[in-house]
């Protein structure tokens, strides 16, 4: 299909359309909206259509939407109007507009009752129930879907034995019931033909139960179950049963019912391999995997069809708090070193899915075995570490390799020692990598030593001009000039070390890189840091006259300071050490990283 080049124009060999645009006489449609039945009467008898004629729907006047006077009448609810041309013209009541709206369609909408008992009591067609429109809704439909209960019940009374079918949505008169939680319209439906219910194969995730527990309906739910419980049995197109949408949805109250009246629904699984208590440990609802386990206890061992438990599925998702429930509970003490078909512990996924908070909680628990491996001859160390080598480090996992490098969590000697050769033999996409690294670092620590050799030079509040102290600092005796000086000079030589680092790491073998990286970037943080006091300690001193803003400043600067250590952490996380020290200590920036993000 040709988009054209200029919309609304004709391309060359087009030809063009001379159809008119459907028109109603003005007077006619300006008395139907305004409600005037006089003039309306008037309109009608000078116009095309005679009262007394009687005639086709061909001879119709329609406005721009094909909408006939009925239509008009209908949706302003002029019910004198509609009154009158339902006696006198019903032909009208069939007519359709370009949405395939009959104003039955538009009376069941609005939910008018009034309206609608006038329409489907006109002697025409049975007043158009079963009428479709494009979206396949039939009056019924449309006065379920907007929620209109009266009306519902009005259509229904008007031909209970009528057979409706489903709307392109696959969605059936019963199951819109449900979902709007109408239980005397279910109970009407079912008893009688129109309610026979079976979802065609192509809409097996329409079925009523499942839109009862879409609206969370526990007197619905009761009712299906009270009048045929065979539509418990249909499942959605992913596979789910009933129980699983209840999970799905944290429907406590529905899930209760279930497993009480069916409880094999525990027991199987959806398409994915999930059986229900896994969606809820995917979806972290604790409430609901409490409520399961202590129905069924056994459906702790189910495993999803990658042989997952249920602990693997929530620190696969992340989900913080199901696994802090499930730590505590010592029936699933076996399940935190369980592995997957991939030899993948719970500590495995959480850290290849980049989830630092999972990690450290699992890592905290002295059940926890570090050092297990999977299928790949992996720790989950390894897999951290492997993330940031293959330049797939989002902040994300980068807080996951801190968590296990507080710990002290080990590494695969066969793993580390491939990543050792891996590096001397500089492959180049990877040796290019580090050195665009560096050269951002080499940047940064340059511009920093510039900065603070500038302000050392021009400190506040200058220098003395009379002897015999000349040229000696003014505020020289003040506290705050002296931590100015003193974390100005500590920022220019360290980003004077990182530049010094980084050229012998430019200049050296690509092993080197590596290791240059590991130095540099706590130096550049410390000059980042120290710069960063040095500005608030020089500003605080010229503006200290003034108490509030001196206050201010103060404020602001340590606020931003704490900041940029909580940010800059994760990013010059030196390696694991052997020192237990060193891991305790590391432990708490660590925590205030993840504290601050949320994480």
């Amino acid at each position: 299909m040709s988009v054209p080049k200029y919309p609304g124009l004709l391309e060359e060999g087009e030809e063009e359309s001379h159809e008119t645009t459907e028109t109603m006489d003005p007077q006619l449609y300006r008395a139907t909206t305004e409600g005037d039945i006089l003039e309306f009467v008037r309109a009608i008898e000078h116009g095309t259509i005679g009262r007394h004629h009687n005639p086709p729907a061909s001879c119709v006047q329609l406005a721009p939407q094909n909408t006939t006077v009925l239509h008009i009448a209908t949706s302003f609810a002029h019910y004198e109007i509609v009154k009158l041309i339902c006696a006198d013209l019903p032909f009208f009541v069939a007519e359709k507009n370009a949405k395939g709206d009959t104003p039955l369609h538009i009376a069941a909408r609005a939910g008018d009752s009034l309206l609608v008992t006038l329409l489907v009591n006109t002697d025409f067609k049975e007043g158009g129930l079963g009428e479709k429109n494009d979206e396949g809704n039939t009056a019924l439909h449309e006065a379920l879907i907007c929620g209109h209960e009266e009306v519902a019940r009005i259509l229904i009374n008007k031909n209970p034995k009528m057979a409706y079918s489903l709307n392109n949505k696959g969605r059936s008169l019963l199951y819109l019931a449900a979902e709007a939680g109408f239980g005397t319209i279910v109970r009407m439906l079912m008893d009688n033909p129109v309610g026979n219910y079976t979802a065609s194969r192509k809409h097996k995730n329409k079925s009523p139960v499942f839109a009862a527990i879409l609206g969370c309906n526990i007197d619905i739910l009761k009712l299906l179950w009270e009048k045929d419980t065979s539509l418990f049995q249909q499942r959605s197109g992913e596979g789910k049963n009933p129980l699983h949408a209840a999970v799905c949805m944290g429907y406590t109250e529905g899930v209760k019912f279930l497993l009480n009246k069916h409880y094999e629904f525990a027991y199987m699984k959806d398409k994915q391999g999930f059986y229900p208590i896994h969606s809820a440990s995917s979806k972290g609802l604790v409430n609901i995997i409490d409520l399961m386990l202590q129905h069924r206890p056994d459906t702790r061992e189910l495993l999803t069809a990658h042989g997952q438990n249920m602990l693997h599925v929530a620190a696969r998702s992340g989900k913080c708090k199901a696994v802090e429930y499930m730590l505590k509970m010592p029936e699933l003490e076996k399940l935190i070193n369980e592995k997957d078909e991939d030899g993948n512990t719970p500590l495995h996924l959480a850290t290849t899915y980049g989830h630092p908070k999972m990690v450290s909680i699992l890592v905290r628990d002295e059940r926890a075995i570090l050092n297990l491996v999977n299928n790949h001859r992996q720790m989950p160390l390894d897999i951290a570490e492997e993330h940031m080598e293959m330049g797939l480090a989002s902040f994300q996992k980068r807080l996951t390799c801190m968590a296990l490098k507080v710990v002290g969590a080990p590494r695969a000697h066969q793993a580390s020692t491939s990543r050792s050769i891996s590096v001397k033999l500089g492959d180049q996409p990877e040796t290019e990598s580090w050195r665009d690294k560096i050269n951002v670092i080499l940047v940064v620590a340059t511009v920093i030593a510039t900065m603070t050799f500038t302000a050392g030079l021009t400190v506040p509040g200058g220098y003395i001009n009379t002897n015999p102290d000349q040229g000696i600092a003014t505020m020289l005796k003040k506290v705050k000039f002296q931590e100015f000086v003193i974390c100005d000079t500590i920022a220019m030589y360290s980003s004077i070390m990182v530049v010094v680092t980084l050229i012998w790491a430019q200049l050296g073998d690509p092993s080197s890189m590596h290791v240059a990286l590991k130095l540099a970037l706590p130096l550049l943080g410390v000059a980042l840091a120290m710069m960063s006091i040095a500005f608030l300690a020089g500003v605080y001193l010229v503006v200290s006259k003034l108490s509030w803003l001196a206050k201010v400043v103060m404020l602001i600067g340590t606020s931003f300071s704490i900041a940029l250590v909580v940010l800059f952490v994760p990013l010059c996380f030196l390696a694991s050490s052997n020192y237990h020290v060193y891991h305790r200590l590391s432990y708490y920036p660590f925590c205030l990283v993840l504290y601050t993000l949320g994480t």
